[in-house]
């Protein structure tokens, strides 16, 4: 098979996550209830935004953690505000518009890279515009805003209402994931090839962390880090231990246990110390400081987002402008503005999942407008695409965007017939879609070579921090955390990158290929650093021979890595 062939099976390949069944029983209720609403009140247009404001959030609701749930959803409940009132104020000169919609993109590109909602502000922000320019609604821009809003709060509410009930059960199942995966990679260090088992922990460790862990856990993850990278067989009653500790975490109780191995190794006396505990469990997690969140804005990639989503969102307008009756206009800047979000996937496998699943959406919507033009049943119709783009969104970005396709173009048609709707989309699309790869890939720079992330510069910067880190005498913990988890981020992200790029067309995958043993070495390095000194507050003072073996490892894999991909 071809590396084109290639990249296009991986494309539509659907990944091993569970369909989120949870969730899609929960947007079906939150769908009967905007029809409830819409029977109600008797005004469908109003309807009509409100759910594109729930097929808009169903996205940013699927996971465990209910903060991440939340945080999500109002950051792209604000971008779309802002985006609704600014694009609908702005409408009517070709000039402003496409200025507004170009500055909307760049301000999207360049906030992507801000935490974990920022992606979602960015790109319901251009996606607001759009709306607010081309949507053709009859409410004004602040009705649109708050239509949108209701749309968004009924996902939300059907989505975080448990939450009392369940507080902080995600951390302790991600806590408790952690020390499964933990016990079996000390299972495997010393013993066999435990690589993928580290890579597992890796995942269960990130997952863990972002959703929350309390100190325990933390110390659990790095200490298992150490022993991996000490590469001597570990005692079995370290293996028992974390097992026990899996379970009394499921259990909502403390881990303090007594760890009876040899404390003959760093990563020994570091678990040792970890399963003690500090009769502390998971709540949440830990606040991150505002440069925390806003330093990977001031990177060059985030400069380049900016620019390009302002070049495509710009001439994307421009081309709408131009082409279009501004009633049935809003498809085109909307898949622009989905497909080039580097964020999430690549722009190649986005544009592929993006124009197929609205292709089928679009004739799926075309069947059902052909049985009934309008009303409820178009309503439950919608209610029923919107549940299906929950229930597929772990599996495959194209399945879910047949539903959130079906559901916006029935939408539309809730309060009248709309029968054009479905070939306006497909030409959308079609037309978003080439301006996207041509702008936004073919020919922007560098596009086809080896992502950044995948290229190890910034995780080797990272790890070079971290380790400097280490070497202090006098140490800031909030520092040495912030440093430590950078330097994971980084070194697994540039492994996940190049694994990713596979799915790329030539000659990407061939330069991942050559890149990723590099990738997978930094991530040995990070673990190294960490065997070094597995804790910021350990009593022991770092070793300045294994600091200084460290440091001239890092210089000879950057100047390795630097000839390997140009």
């Amino acid at each position: 098979m071809s590396e084109t062939a290639s990249a296009l099976a991986a494309a539509f390949r659907p990944s091993t996550a569970p369909l989120a069944v949870s969730s899609a029983v929960r947007a079906l209720v939150a769908g009967g209830a905007l029809l409830l609403l819409g029977l109600w009140l008797g005004d469908w247009d109003k309807l009509g935004v409100a759910y594109l404001g729930a097929a808009c959030s169903v996205a940013f609701v699927i996971g465990d953690s209910y903060r991440s749930r939340l945080t999500a959803l109002a950051a792209q409940g604000l971008g779309a505000v802002v985006g609704l009132v600014v694009g609908g104020s702005t409408a009517g000169s070709p000039l402003v518009m496409i200025v507004v919609a170009a500055l909307a993109g760049s301000a999207s590109g360049f906030v992507g890279a801000a935490a974990l909602s920022g992606p979602a502000f960015g790109m319901m922000l251009s996606i607001g515009v759009a709306f607010g320019q081309f949507g053709g609604s009859t409410l004004d821009p602040a009705e649109q805003a708050a239509w949108y809003v209701i749309g968004a709060l009924a996902i939300g509410v059907v989505h975080v209402a448990d939450w009392p009930f369940r507080h902080g059960s995600a951390q302790r199942r991600y806590a408790a994931t952690v020390c499964d995966a933990a016990a079996d990679l000390c299972e495997l260090i010393g013993r066999g090839d435990a690589r993928a088992a580290r890579t597992r922990m890796a995942a269960a460790s990130a997952q863990a962390r972002d959703a929350g862990w309390d100190s325990t856990t933390e110390r659990v993850a790095h200490a298992t880090a150490a022993l991996y990278a000490e590469k001597q067989p570990v005692p079995v009653s370290v293996v028992t231990t974390l097992r026990t500790a899996g379970m009394l975490i499921r259990a909502g109780r403390t881990v303090q246990l007594a760890g009876d191995w040899p404390l003959t190794t760093p990563g020994l006396r570091a678990m040792s110390r970890a399963v003690a505990g500090d009769g502390r469990t998971p709540t949440g997690p830990e606040r991150r400081g505002g440069r925390t969140v806003l330093h990977p804005l001031a990177t060059r990639e985030s400069a380049h987002n900016a620019v390009r989503m302002a070049l495509c969102m710009g001439v994307a307008t421009a081309i709408t402008v131009a082409l279009h009756d501004p009633q049935h206009s809003f498809w085109l800047p909307l898949t622009v503005a989905v497909i080039v979000r580097p964020e999430y996937a690549s722009i190649f496998v986005r544009t592929m999942n993006r124009v197929a699943g609205t292709l089928v959406g679009a004739l799926i919507a075309a069947a059902v407008l052909a049985c009934w033009d309008s009303g409820s049943a178009v309503a439950v119709a919608a209610s029923v695409g919107l549940a299906f783009a929950a229930l597929t969104a772990p599996k495959l970005y194209g399945l879910s965007v047949v539903g959130v396709t079906l559901s916006a173009i029935l939408a539309a048609s809730v309060g009248g017939p709309d029968t054009v709707a479905p070939l306006i989309r497909m030409q959308d699309t079609v037309l978003g879609a080439v301006i996207a790869v041509l702008l936004g890939y073919v020919c922007w720079p560098g596009a086809r070579r080896l992502p950044q992330q995948a290229r190890i510069d910034d995780g080797l910067s990272a790890a070079e921090d971290y380790l400097a880190e280490v070497g202090v005498t006098d140490r800031d913990r909030r520092r040495f955390v912030r440093c430590r988890d950078e330097a994971y981020r980084r070194a697994h992200g540039a492994r996940s990158a190049c694994l990713a790029a596979y799915a790329e067309p030539p000659p990407v995958p061939a330069q991942a290929r050559e890149m990723l043993p590099f990738a997978m070495e930094l991530e040995e390095i990070v673990d190294e650093i960490t065997s070094i000194l597995p804790a910021a507050d350990d009593a022991e003072p770092p070793d300045p021979v294994a600091i200084d073996r460290t440091r001239r490892r890092l210089v000879r894999l950057r100047a390795t890595a630097a000839t390997a991909v140009r």
